[in-house]
């Protein structure tokens, strides 16, 4: 079987849905051929996968007009849109459809990217996977999607992400540095809390609409390679995923995998697989999220709890059962 993905979501830094696309994509049975408008730069567990590079600068308009052009027995699109003159079989995979519920929440190029071409792609689409149980119901709610048509294909945490190291003075978020992601309530929280503070590590690339003043205590430290990110999540007192809005949520889920002690928001998937080894607390509220830091950096026997109930949790949320479910809903698409 000749499978073609849409390989935008692993163009530059591999985030979100280019973590699914890989983790995914490594593991199908049938080598795929991954296809884009850009170089894919890192190309690790790929190795497997043959890749296909047509430039364009924009990445939609290569969707809909080079990517139809392209043989292949089923196309998969991780990024939820297929293109409207594709006439074979098609999987899409939705992760959350926030640029329509939250579009102040994301720059003009995603909302028109993605809303001009999801319903479209829902009616052309064979299968549709969803990350959450959360994310199936708003397909069906929405769009008024068959059930039938839908399939649970969640994300997980690869073996790479386990415990070791020592605990450190610092209170960590990983993820886009943007709105939706809940920055302005950490900041918010942790300039509230009495000094001396754990120093503010926030990890991961810079987004749009949120500026981090150079704060003596807090520091940035970018995109990290996930040797560094397993590191940070290890030696983390905190982590702490203030999202407003989540699909899934694989930073807590990777943290916990890692014995990280987690707060996080109660939002997406998050419940689902946090269950009772994180604290979980409304999204927004900076009160309740002021409580739960405040409560873990002072509770040693707390972390301790947490940090061994984690990976036990974690363990449960591998990649090999999605990739299974995905290789059979293109195998029948």
């Amino acid at each position: 079987m000749n499978v073609l993905i849409d390989g935008r979501p692993l163009v530059g830094h591999r985030t979100g849905i280019g973590v699914h696309t890989a983790e995914i994509a490594r593991r199908l049975p049938d080598p795929p051929l991954i296809a884009s408008h850009a170089e894919i730069a890192d190309r690790s567990g790929l190795e497997r996968c043959t890749f296909r590079v047509d430039p364009m600068p924009l990445g939609v308009l290569w969707q809909q007009l080079a990517l139809p052009r392209i043989d292949a027995d089923v196309l998969w699109g991780p990024h939820g849109t297929l293109p409207v003159a594709w006439k074979k079989r098609s999987v899409v995979t939705l992760h959350d459809f926030t640029s329509i519920t939250m579009p102040h929440r994301h720059r003009a190029q995603t909302i028109l990217s993605f809303n001009l071409f999801i319903g479209r792609s829902l009616e052309l689409a064979s299968r549709i996977a969803c990350v959450s149980r959360a994310v199936a119901d708003e397909a069906m709610r929405g769009f008024g999607v068959d059930a039938a048509k839908l399939e649970l294909v969640p994300n997980g945490v690869d073996d790479f992400f386990t415990p070791g190291g020592e605990e450190e003075n610092y209170v960590l978020f990983t993820g886009t540095l943007e709105p939706r992601k809940g920055i302005d309530d950490l900041l918010a929280v942790w300039r509230s809390l009495p000094r001396p503070r754990p120093r503010l590590v926030l990890c991961g690339d810079a987004g749009w609409k949120t500026k981090v003043a150079n704060d003596d205590g807090i520091e940035r430290t970018g995109y990290v390679p996930r040797e560094r990110l397993r590191a940070l999540y290890r030696g983390a007192k905190a982590f702490v995923y203030p999202s407003h809005y989540e699909g899934f949520g694989i930073p807590p889920l990777e943290a916990m995998a890692c014995g990280a002690p987690v707060i996080a928001t109660r939002t997406g998937a998050i419940p689902e697989f946090a269950g009772d080894a994180a604290l979980l607390v409304p999204p927004g509220d900076r009160n309740a999220l002021r409580d739960a830091l405040t409560r873990v950096l002072r509770d040693a026997a707390l972390r301790r709890d947490l940090r061994a109930r984690g990976p036990e949790r974690a363990r449960r949320f591998g990649w090999e059962p999605s990739a299974r479910t995905m290789a059979e809903l293109l195998r029948c698409a």
